[in-house]
């Protein structure tokens, strides 16, 4: 009785620490797998403005090239603000995925923190406390089959 309730607990602990096991590799390959998500769409949208900046800037020097101005003055000014304003959209696009990487980091802490795995103290503590449920459990049933092979029994 004993070997089977400490067989039986071990085996409940040991699959409670696979199915632990498993929901962090489960849980680590979502937040990969956001994270590049995030890298992605980071890289697509800092290229995307990259291409509107050269337009915007090959739009003004040709609309200056065709009103007969040199590249000087409100022309170098305007091609100047492309380039910060193209910057400031660079920062902000790195400043958000910067963001969503942290938030996806926190909401897989929190999924982990929700895991349920048996400490080994805790394990050995259960394991421990089936053997010795076991062993008291077995000795009433050893008490009641002595008890049952000695008869009734005559009070009186």
């Amino acid at each position: 009785m004993t070997t089977l309730a400490v067989v039986s607990t071990a085996t409940q602990v040991i699959g409670e620490i696979q199915a632990a096991k498993t929901q962090t590799r489960s849980i680590d390959q979502q937040l990969a797998q956001q994270q590049q998500q995030i890298a992605t769409q980071q890289v697509a949208e800092l290229n995307d403005r990259q291409r509107q900046a050269r337009r915007e800037q090959a739009r003004i020097k040709v609309a200056a090239g065709q009103a007969g101005l040199n590249i000087s003055g409100s022309v170098t000014d305007l091609l100047n603000d492309s380039v910060m304003q193209n910057a400031l959209a660079a920062e902000r696009t790195n400043l958000n995925a910067d963001n969503q990487q942290k938030a996806a980091a926190a909401e897989a802490n929190s999924m982990y923190s929700r895991i349920s795995r048996p400490t080994i103290l805790g394990a050995g503590l259960r394991i421990a406390q089936a053997g010795v449920g076991g062993y008291y459990q077995g000795k009433g049933i050893k008490l009641s089959q002595d008890a049952a092979s000695k008869g009734p029994s005559l009070n009186g």
